[in-house]
């Protein structure tokens, strides 16, 4: 039977997301690569600008909703999301410029968009097992693929991101100008 996430005590959660989320921006790759960046929309939830290198040495930056509801016994929710109207956040269709066009990735990596949830729900999916939803769409990782509280954090969620995005993985954006 696979275990369930369940969220964790908010408070502890917001705390341990900020404090890891200062750790990769201080120690991670941004200090490495221009163009990443991050901003909080509540103790919860944060916007991270994770840039996507084209093959032709030009970038796309994408914005990654990260949610910490469950965080860090589970990994964070991740989501591709795009600015609308009053500076709100939606998740972005499959054929949006804020939608990335991946080709042959490792790991068994898998962006879905729609995934049909086990909730009757339809969301996109960041299929690899560095995100909640991994979990809360019944994949069931092997056990060198499964997350680890205490050893794994957003980091590797974000990493993971990072290398999907350069090439050879990465193509173009999903919909409009691709330049």
């Amino acid at each position: 039977m696979t275990e369930v996430p369940t969220p964790v005590d908010p408070e502890v959660a917001a705390v341990t997301f900020s404090s890891h989320l200062l750790d990769f921006f201080a120690h991670g790759r941004p200090t490495r690569e221009a163009g990443w960046a991050t901003f909080s929309l509540d103790p919860l939830h944060a916007i991270v600008i994770v840039p996507a290198r084209r093959q032709d040495g030009g970038v796309d930056p994408y914005f990654v909703r990260l949610g910490a509801g469950c965080y860090d016994l589970w990994p964070p929710s991740a989501a591709f999301v795009e600015p609308v109207a009053l500076g709100g956040w939606q998740e972005s269709p499959a054929l949006s410029l804020w939608w990335p066009r991946i080709n042959g990735a490792p790991f068994s990596f898998g962006l879905h968009n729609p995934y049909q949830y086990p909730d009757g729900q339809q969301r996109q999916l960041l299929c690899f097992s560095h995100t909640l939803d991994y979990y809360l769409s019944n994949h069931s990782p092997t056990p060198e693929e499964r997350w680890r509280a205490g050893t794994h954090t957003l980091s590797a969620t974000l990493n993971r991101l990072a290398e999907v995005l350069r090439p050879p993985y990465y193509q173009s954006r999903s919909g409009g100008n691709n330049s």
